[in-house]
């Protein structure tokens, strides 16, 4: 890796680190410089503003999220196996990157105000596209049901996971369990893989 690219990567991984536990108005350019062991006017010019970075660090969070969506295969000859694959796919990504949890909560708590400009829509695109594809191949092939709605599927398909995560503290303390347990959270994957394959598959499928 080049010296310019590996400064890069110490400004953002610094950045991502700093905006995930205080957000985009808490966070502190001087503290992002002094993780990242980078001087501030280097990082200004790298880019630009502390808003602008911020816009490139959930575009990396988002693309590593993509990259394991690309490489999932998404096989339309079993598409319930499929659905339980995708299901289990964003169970464990959560469970190993927590600040795409809290950096895609502070965002919400934006108004989604700098995702449009992090390039988001189109990075999410594809992953989106290959489940709606997964979706109609299992109607057409009769598993699915043909009435199945297919944006709430794929809403419910990208956020029964990030939810168990985006509430795992409070429920935890709550329910007086240990939600961080990887048992406990295969578990959860499994019940979700089941409950959203009782609501979209034919009667008699299984």
């Amino acid at each position: 890796m080049r010296s310019a690219e590996l400064t890069g990567e110490k400004i953002l991984e610094a950045a991502e680190n700093e905006f995930a536990a205080k957000g985009l108005y808490g966070a502190r350019v001087d503290k992002i410089a002094a993780r990242s062991g980078v001087n501030k006017q280097i990082m200004y010019v790298r880019f630009g503003s502390k808003e602008q970075l911020y816009t490139q660090v959930l575009s990396r969070v988002y693309s590593r999220l993509a990259e394991l969506e690309e490489q999932l295969e998404t096989d339309e000859s079993d598409c319930a196996r499929t659905v339980r694959d995708i299901v289990a796919m964003y169970f464990a990504f959560l469970s190993r990157d927590q600040n795409f949890v809290r950096l895609v909560l502070w965002e919400n708590l934006n108004g989604a105000g700098y995702i449009q400009a992090a390039g988001v829509q189109l990075i999410k695109g594809h992953a989106i596209g290959k489940i709606r594809r997964v979706l109609e191949a299992g109607i057409r092939q009769g598993v699915f049901r043909a009435d199945l709605d297919m944006e709430e599927t794929v809403l419910s398909l990208n956020m029964f996971a990030f939810s168990y995560f985006s509430n795992i503290h409070t429920m935890a303390l709550l329910m007086h369990d240990d939600y961080l347990q990887p048992e406990r959270i295969e578990k959860r994957a499994e019940y979700v893989s089941q409950v959203l394959l009782d609501s979209i598959m034919e009667k008699g499928r299984s």
